[in-house]
């Protein structure tokens, strides 16, 4: 009797073990899609990453981004500098891995701060390096100080709570922010019983403004004005500048936002593709979304050739193709060459294209793929897997168009959101 208990317990452990297993795997190919269609768009905030009082200005430059229902400033900057590059203590930010740099130049003003009862005399350069590094691969807190540590502001304001209480809303300005003394004295937090901050100058708005510029499809466009460009240096300048007044603020602002360029009218660029399907050979050239190959046949795609029609913009385009047996080619291939193979039976599995020249930065190509067992995929750009790996599907049809930096793709059938799905 025990011994027929005991298989039966063995037997149930197994089947539990496998359905597990099975749930697992099954759940692993779409996680990605199951997670982005459980989130909700709220909006966009600015973010920043700083290390002015090091005089070594960003680590991550103010941009806009987008957040989601249910989101902190800890899910937001996981998501957006990724877990790997931060190190956490509870809901407190200690550490960011390749944000030291290992050589400091510590602004005057922090210099000539206070003295503190137990950690003695305002750090110095020199002083700095001599304290040094807890960590050789990241900025942590009581580097180069034991007053030092990453801290936060919203819309210039120090919250009094870690980074999992606060909860963002569409237009914040977050600045993640790297305090050397008086544990934030030297950003300007001035809390009770604190050291005297060095000053309390809003940066907010041209935080902002600078995350709109550097978020804009435009922006290349705007760096070739010489007025533009030379303010936009001066900003920046300006931001690092822990002295900086409320007037001299507002004044960049000013004239930084009147001084952005009215965007150009971009020419149309016309790409066209050919593709070479199974038991077909090669098809008649299409061009600016019209798709390429088959759908209903069961026909693979072996070999594609890309390139763009004569345009006065410089630009140029290059691809590289995901094939059976062989894995991604080794060399991209440019400008109407093949990508591929003929006379093999082999079939592509993924592509990716991107654009090249100096105006590349103006310009986004869209490409989408019709894949074996799951039709059309999402659209990808700029040089964004398209397709499948590691299933062995053949790529069977294709569309591709170049449009203006930020405009949408053309509305077509999507089966499945992602554009590439990877079993490896």
């Amino acid at each position: 009797m025990k011994v027929m208990k005991t298989t039966k317990l063995r037997t149930v452990l197994l089947l539990f073990l496998i359905s597990v297993t099975l749930f697992l795997f099954s759940g692993s190919v779409f996680a990605e899609e199951s997670t982005n269609t459980q989130q909700v768009s709220t909006g966009t905030i600015t973010i920043s990453v700083e290390k002015f009082t090091l005089g070594e200005g960003y680590y991550v430059e103010p941009c806009q981004i987008p957040i989601y229902s249910g989101d902190t400033g800890i899910t937001v900057l996981n998501r957006f500098l990724g877990e790997n590059k931060l190190r956490w203590k509870a809901n407190y930010l200690q550490g960011v891995y390749g944000a030291q740099t290992g050589t400091v130049n510590v602004p005057a003003c922090i210099s000539a701060m206070e003295s503190h009862t137990d950690f003695g005399a305002a750090p110095t350069t020199a002083s700095a390096m001599t304290e040094g590094l807890t960590y050789s691969n990241q900025l942590s807190e009581k580097d180069y100080s034991p007053m030092s540590g990453w801290m936060y502001s919203v819309n210039n304001t120090f919250p009094g709570y870690g980074f999992d209480g606060y909860k963002p809303v569409d237009g914040d300005v977050l600045r993640v922010q790297f305090t050397l003394w008086g544990y934030g004295a030297d950003l300007g937090q001035n809390f009770q019983g604190g050291m005297t901050p060095i000053n309390t100058t809003d940066k907010t708005n041209l935080t902002a403004l600078l995350g709109e510029i550097n978020s804009s499809p435009n922006k290349s466009q705007y760096m070739k004005d010489s007025t533009f460009s030379s303010l936009y240096n001066q900003a920046y300048a300006m931001m690092m500048n822990l002295e900086a007044t409320n007037k001299q603020i507002k004044d960049m602002y000013t004239n930084l936002k009147a001084a952005i360029p009215a965007p150009a009218n971009l020419e149309s660029v016309n790409c066209t593709y050919r593709t070479h399907v199974q038991d077909v050979g090669w098809q008649d050239w299409k061009s600016n979304g019209v798709m390429s190959g088959t759908t209903g046949q069961s026909l693979r795609l072996e070999g594609i050739e890309v390139k763009l029609d004569d345009t006065t913009a410089d630009l140029g385009i290059q691809y590289q193709t995901h094939i059976e047996n062989i894995g991604w080619e080794d060399a991209w291939k440019s400008n109407g060459d093949l990508s591929g193979t003929t006379g093999r039976s082999l079939r592509l599995e993924a592509i990716r294209i991107q654009l090249t020249g100096g105006d590349a930065d103006n310009y986004d190509i869209y490409y989408q793929v019709h894949a074996q067992n799951v039709g059309w995929m999402g659209w990808a750009k700029n040089g964004e897997n398209s397709g499948t790996a590691g299933f062995a599907y053949r790529l069977e049809g294709i569309k591709i168009v170049v449009v203006p930096k930020g405009e949408t793709p053309p509305d077509t059938t999507i089966d499945q959101a992602q554009s590439f799905i990877s079993n490896n």
